[in-house]
């Protein structure tokens, strides 16, 4: 997930939520605490009591713009917090690459296996996780390896580069593959000594 996307996620649910938690303490507390524990300052409604009674709801239907104004920002804010679903269930990984040719696609899944096998035999690289993301015009490949501990990153990384980059590359010609790797090395266990 990029830093825009994360963002945005972490403003909405700040922007929903904080409401959310003050009205939901204002209107729990008093009911678990008791209406006569709270201190003066907190509003308590009194019991028996509803938000609209039937007289408000009458008043406010003599206008002719509020049920209109009301339906229409319920319909938007349904309609934004669906659409933020369902950008939120698009991960971004590309499933099938066009290929130039008649009805010809290469496997997203296929692509990132095959580099994740040539990149585990490097030597000295212990674990590989591959992604391939973007969109079919901007394509990237996330690579994340655990290298051993006494495997050498730049050697890893001249290996790849030079072997393992190059065929992926050429298997999406025309199209520019950029890369991201993170690099991990897996540490000694700790031995104690008594």
């Amino acid at each position: 997930m990029n830093r825009l996307r994360s963002g945005v996620n972490r403003a909405v649910l700040v922007c929903a939520g904080l409401p959310l938690a003050a009205a939901g303490i204002t209107l729990g507390v008093p009911e678990v605490v008791g209406h006569d524990r709270m201190p003066s300052w907190w509003p308590v409604a009194a019991s028996g009591t509803v938000w609209v009674d039937r007289d408000a709801l009458a008043r406010w239907r003599e206008h002719g713009w509020w049920a209109p104004v009301v339906v229409t920002a319920l319909a938007a804010a349904l309609l934004l917090c669906l659409g933020w679903c369902v950008l939120q269930v698009r991960s971004g990984r590309v499933r099938a690459l066009p290929l130039y040719g008649d009805g010809l696609t290469l496997d997203g899944a296929a692509l990132t296996r095959a580099v994740a096998r040539s990149t585990r035999s490097v030597p000295g690289v212990t674990q590989v996780r591959v992604r391939l993301l973007g969109r079919p015009g901007r394509l990237r490949v996330r690579m994340h390896l655990v290298l051993a501990p006494d495997a050498s990153p730049a050697a890893v990384l001249s290996h790849i580069s030079t072997h393992t980059l190059p065929e992926a590359r050429e298997a999406v010609a025309p199209r520019q593959l950029n890369t991201e790797i993170r690099i991990r090395v897996h540490r000694h266990p700790h031995q104690r000594v008594n």
